[in-house]
């Protein structure tokens, strides 16, 4: 007999044992695939609930980002332990922490940050009016706080959102309140 050869009486009755052994994974393996095509289900109705399950992922993210953005305005809008002399000077920290919180917002882009260095006066002289007709040293320092304070997820459109967060825990006119009451002003009155 050749070494490393089986004899033929030997392979003979080896047979049915690797037939037997064979045997238990491969139908384990039939039962399973059929297992998964019995559980498949409607492709459609699924693609569906997946689009619905993203849909709602989705508004969970941004509720709670926004939830953030929110949280981040109230903590910055704080009135600080000192305050201004005056309500001039309050007003001008609170017109340069304004400038200073949106040109950290634009400085990655020339093109906007161009547009703020010409156009800046028309968003915050009024603010600075706005400021000044309050006559409240509180607000004032609070709003000069809460720009300097501004996390970097507060966008320079959530401005107003500071100035108003501010009004609220000072007791100055919230910009809703100055246009309520501008819009009554300008309102004729019957004769």
């Amino acid at each position: 007999m050749v070494p490393g050869r089986m004899h033929p009486w030997a392979a003979l009755l080896g047979a049915p044992l690797l037939l037997a052994c064979g045997e238990g994974p491969a139908g384990g393996q039939a039962k399973s695939i059929a297992a998964a095509f019995e559980k498949q289900g409607d492709p459609a109705a699924e693609a569906r609930q997946a689009g619905e399950d993203m849909r709602r992922l989705k508004q969970k993210v941004e509720a709670d980002r926004a939830q953030a953005i929110e949280a981040a305005i109230e903590e910055a809008a704080t009135v600080p332990g000192t305050l201004p002399a005056d309500i001039e000077t309050g007003c001008a920290e609170m017109r340069a922490a304004y400038d200073g919180f949106v040109k950290q917002r634009v400085q990655g882009d020339a093109a906007e940050a161009e547009k703020w260095a010409v156009m800046k006066g028309v968003e915050l002289d009024p603010a600075q009016a706005h400021c000044l007709a309050a006559d409240n040293l509180r607000f004032a320092a609070c709003q000069a706080r809460a720009f300097r304070e501004a996390t970097p997820g507060v966008a320079r459109e959530r401005a107003q959102a500071l100035i108003d967060a501010c009004a609220r825990k000072t007791g100055a006119p919230t910009g809703a309140e100055r246009e309520a009451a501008e819009r009554v002003r300008k309102t004729p009155r019957p004769s």
